[in-house]
């Protein structure tokens, strides 16, 4: 059963997220945060913001302490230094051997019993409307180089083992309908009809836009 709160393209539900690991103490991280929506969300002042614009800069200097220019793939934080990263439509942006950098520095910078916590679209009819858009990464591309997995056939060296997958939460759309369905005749444009209407009422059919992937970082202790 998929959970209506993510049937949506807005980006709260998948703050909410995040906004539940974090404690009051943490010390938190959030790259490419634009004009600062999750952090006005978790209500957090303290919150480290990473962003490459200098107008987005200056923007948040205004309201946040702790606003750093820079552009990925390198972060200029000290190593684990980190309780939360959160990074949310940013990763879509990089080409490949970007992303792998941008993961070795989260991981760096990440204490162990931490988070990074990444929000990223998936490929769906909307994907390339942004021009922007590089190219789209699934959670398996994530997991594998930070987590437990084998390196058979890797192009690049695993990045950590350390890390655990807590949780995985996926962005949906409605399914589009096929408004060519039956179009030519009267009969057709009924038959069509009653099919749209039982759809909409009993067999709604639903396509995955995005995803929100929680890893932790395994502690010192364990």
């Amino acid at each position: 059963m998929i959970d209506s709160r993510y049937i949506t393209l807005k980006r709260e539900p998948f703050f909410q997220i995040a906004k539940n690991l974090i404690k009051e103490s943490y010390r938190v991280l959030d790259i490419g945060p634009g004009d600062g929506e999750f952090a006005f969300y978790c209500n957090k002042e303290d919150i480290y913001l990473f962003d490459r614009n200098e107008k987005t800069v200056k923007h948040l200097k205004k309201k946040y302490k702790n606003v750093f220019l820079g552009e990925l793939p390198k972060l200029p934080f000290d190593s684990q230094f980190f309780d939360v990263i959160h990074i949310s439509h940013v990763i879509e942006h990089l080409y490949p051997h970007q992303l792998y950098e941008s993961l070795n520095e989260m991981n760096r910078c990440c204490k162990p019993g931490g988070f990074i916590i990444i929000s990223t679209p998936l490929l769906w009819h909307g994907f390339y409307n942004d021009l922007s858009h590089i190219r789209p990464y699934n959670p398996m591309v994530i997991e594998k180089y930070l987590c437990r997995q084998s390196n058979n056939n890797f192009s690049r060296k695993n990045i950590s083992h350390d890390f655990t997958v807590e949780r995985i939460e996926y962005r949906y759309i409605e399914k589009p309908e096929d408004l060519n369905l039956y179009k030519f005749t009267k009969i057709g444009w009924l038959l069509k009809r009653i099919w749209i209407f039982c759809r909409r009422r009993l067999f709604k059919k639903y396509i995955k836009t995005g995803y929100t992937i929680v890893l932790r970082k395994e502690s010192n202790n364990t």
